[in-house]
C-alpha cells in the first residue's frame, strides 16, 4: 500500500502575491515544515512527463538557500522548459520550485518526479460558456468571494477543501453538457481533460510501484478527478491532507 498526500495549489505565476518576500518565505517554510511531517520518500510535481531532463538539471540547479536570497529568485532562472510547444523559463514564482522541490530537498530527495501530459483541450467551450456554465461559474465565483483568504495558508486550506473541489468540478460537468446530440462539443472537450488526469494518474501509478509515501503538488482544478482515481485503486491510500495543513493564528 501507497500512501498518496495529494496538496490542491494555485498557480503562483498567475497569483499577485510577491513570493519573494520574507513574509511569503516564512509562511512557505511554515507549510513545508508541516508538510514535511508526512515523511515523502518521493515527490511529484505538474511538469510533463516528458521533460524529466529539465526537471532533474532545474532540481539539481536548485539550493534551499536561494530560499532567502530574493534577488537571485527575482532576476535568475533554474533553466528553461517547453509546454504546450513553447519555450519559458523556470522561475523561481512557481509552486513546482517553492513547493515540490524546496520539500524533496528539505527530505533530501534525489530528484523530483515529472507526471504530467501537456497535451491541450479544445478551449472553445470555456471561452464562450453556455448559460448553464455561467451560472456554475458564479458560484464557484461567489462562494470563493466569501471566504477569509488573507494569507498563502488560507488559500491553500481553501483550494483543499471538498467543497471548492465539487464546486470546480461541477464547471466542468456543465461544460460537458455543451453541443447536440449529434456533435456532443461539450463532451468531447472534457474527454481530453479526462485523458490528461487518466495520463497523470497513469504515472502516480507507476510511482507507486517504486515508492510509499508520495507526495505530490498539483493545481487544484485536478483534485476532483485525482482524488477519485487514486481512492479507486486499492494499491493506494490517500492522505488528507487537511491534516497536514497549519493553521495559522
Amino acid at each position: 500500500m501507497t500512501d498518496v498526500l495529494l496538496l490542491g495549489s494555485f498557480h503562483f505565476m498567475q497569483s499577485d502575491w510577491d513570493f519573494y518576500s520574507s513574509v511569503a518565505q516564512t509562511e512557505l517554510d511554515t507549510l513545508a515544515q508541516a508538510l514535511l511531517r508526512f515523511t515523502p520518500d518521493a515527490v511529484a510535481v505538474e511538469a510533463a512527463a516528458h521533460q524529466q531532463d529539465i526537471i532533474n538539471a532545474a532540481y539539481q540547479k536548485f539550493d534551499l538557500r536561494d530560499l532567502q536570497n530574493a534577488d537571485k529568485m527575482r532576476t535568475e532562472t533554474l533553466g528553461n522548459i517547453r509546454m504546450y510547444n513553447d519555450v519559458h523559463p523556470i522561475k523561481y514564482n512557481n509552486e513546482t520550485i517553492q513547493i515540490g522541490f524546496r520539500l524533496a530537498k528539505m527530505q533530501g530527495l534525489p530528484k523530483v518526479h515529472a507526471i504530467d501530459d501537456d497535451s491541450e483541450i479544445d478551449g472553445e467551450p470555456f471561452e464562450h460558456p453556455s448559460a448553464d456554465v455561467q451560472k456554475s461559474i458564479k458560484k464557484y465565483s461567489d462562494y470563493t468571494a466569501q471566504q477569509k483568504l488573507d494569507t498563502i495558508i488560507d488559500n491553500f486550506r481553501y483550494l483543499n477543501s471538498t467543497t471548492y473541489a465539487r464546486l470546480n468540478h461541477l464547471i466542468y460537468l456543465r461544460v460537458n453538457a455543451m453541443g447536440s446530440s449529434e456533435d456532443y462539443s461539450g463532451a468531447k472537450s472534457i474527454a481530453q481533460w479526462y485523458e490528461r488526469n487518466l495520463k497523470i494518474f497513469s504515472n502516480i501509478q507507476r510511482m507507486a510501484e517504486q515508492y510509499t509515501r508520495i507526495f505530490i503538488v498539483y493545481g487544484a482544478g485536478h483534485l476532483h478527478i485525482l482524488r477519485d482515481l487514486i481512492c479507486a485503486d486499492d494499491r493506494l491510500n490517500l492522505v488528507d491532507v487537511m491534516d497536514y495543513l497549519p493553521v495559522l493564528e
